[in-house]
């Protein structure tokens, strides 16, 4: 595969990739911001600003592919910053690649560019997109964005694949419980559905995902929806406990109770001219679940989930309790 440059490099996920990468025999460097690369060892290490457009240029020299996970996630900040991070540097990343003449980029995406238009829906690539995303805030909204430009360029002739992970779990952080849950008293508060479906995806899963997506001969061009297991969320819950070994009651919150709220108070702060920190839509999008079908994955490249929800959980408490 020659070089490859990953680009967040020293995230949650980046780490795994680069790891992945460097067990596969690929030379790796890693594109990270400045001061940020010390966690990194073995391998080439770039330090610039994702919206640079030098910093790009000079990153991709002497690169055959490029795996881009680099994103703003945080939950604050303008719109202007996750248009600038997320969306304007994913174009100018394609961009600037097919000009250095880099063979292929995996541009690692997200679920939330997905409409889940009714609980219980299948999901597949070519399943609509989120028509709402608005309504989720601005990471939403900006990787919606980031998919559409990086598949545009591909039909345009860009060599890119798009990965498209559940939501995000492994060593190194605590595991999410659900969508949404709060802590009360030795309770769980869980505003979720007992058969809601989980979307979960282990990283190291996903970074096998990104290592076959750069070799696999018939991806350019094409979404891959990554996801381990759609599994319920009352059977998560109790493997979560077990895990854990953590002692504390799971209360399932009443979710249309929860929503109708969310909208009054929507209407009240849109009359005030403010935006409700929670929306009825975020709500319905943690509470109607779809099935992700990642039959497209496993044909295409190859990919199936090597370490299970069981194992997961195993590994992160494991992680946690050894700090």
């Amino acid at each position: 595969m020659g070089k490859v440059l990953v680009t967040g490099a020293n995230g949650f996920l980046g780490q795994r990739i680069v790891a992945a990468l460097r067990r596969a025999g690929d030379e790796v460097r890693a594109f990270v911001r400045p001061g940020r690369g010390g966690a990194l060892e073995g391998v080439e290490v770039f330090a610039g600003d994702i919206t640079d457009s030098d910093a790009i240029e000079a990153a991709l020299a002497d690169v055959s592919a490029v795996v881009h996970c680099a994103a703003r996630v945080a939950t604050t900040g303008t719109w202007e910053e996750f248009a600038a991070a997320n969306i304007r540097a994913t174009r100018q990343l394609i961009a600037a690649a097919q000009r250095a003449g880099v063979k292929r980029v995996v541009h690692v995406s997200s679920l939330s560019i997905y409409a889940v238009d009714r609980n219980g829906v299948t999901i597949v690539e070519d399943s609509p997109y989120e028509s709402e995303a608005d309504g989720r805030g601005y990471y939403s909204r900006s990787k919606l964005a980031a998919d559409r430009a990086a598949l545009h360029a591909a039909r345009a002739g860009a060599p890119v694949v798009v990965l498209r992970p559940g939501l995000l779990y492994g060593p190194g952080k605590k595991p999410p419980l659900a969508r949404q849950s709060f802590t009360a008293k030795g309770l769980k508060l869980l505003l979720a559905r007992r058969d809601y479906r989980l979307p979960l995806t282990h990283v190291d899963n996903v970074a096998d995902a990104v290592v076959l997506a750069l070799r696999a001969p018939n991806a350019i061009g094409r979404a891959f929806t990554i996801v381990d297991e759609n599994i319920r969320q009352e059977d998560y819950t109790q493997l979560y406990r077990s895990a854990s070994g953590e002692r504390w009651r799971p209360v399932y919150l009443p979710v249309g109770a929860v929503g109708t709220a969310a909208k009054v108070v929507e209407r009240v702060l849109r009359l005030a001219r403010r935006r409700s920190p929670v929306t009825y839509h975020q709500i319905r999008r943690a509470t109607d679940s779809a099935t992700f079908d990642c039959s497209r994955a496993r044909t295409v490249l190859g990919w199936s989930p090597r370490i299970g929800v069981q194992e997961g959980l195993g590994q992160c408490f494991a992680a946690l309790q050894s700090r």
